[in-house]
């Protein structure tokens, strides 16, 4: 999906971003500390070629979104700043704060 921030950022361990969620933009969007960069290169597989991509480690800041995205939207959060996630890099909405 095209995002109005398609010029690449520059992202680092311990930013504060906004995200979107994968699973659609009804979810609302919610704030993580990015723990962990991980790129997996584009490959060739037998049938189709495999684009490469970005994600990261990252784990929900606030408690008032993480208690919001468990008990509105069945998200398997529950402690802030101690719960993991994997975010793709494509759905950051915009950094906050820099490391």
């Amino acid at each position: 999906s095209y995002r109005a921030h398609h010029i690449k950022m520059k992202y680092k361990k311990g930013d504060i971003v906004l995200v979107q969620s994968a699973a659609g933009k009804a979810i609302p969007k919610f704030h993580v500390r990015l723990l962990e960069k991980i790129v997996v290169p584009a490959s060739k597989g037998r049938f189709m070629d495999w684009h490469g991509y970005t994600t990261w480690k990252a784990t929900p800041i606030y408690q008032k979104e993480v208690d919001m995205l468990r008990k509105q939207w069945r998200i398997s959060f529950d402690k802030a700043n101690e719960d993991l996630t994997f975010i793709n890099e494509e759905d950051i909405i915009k950094k906050i704060k820099t490391n």
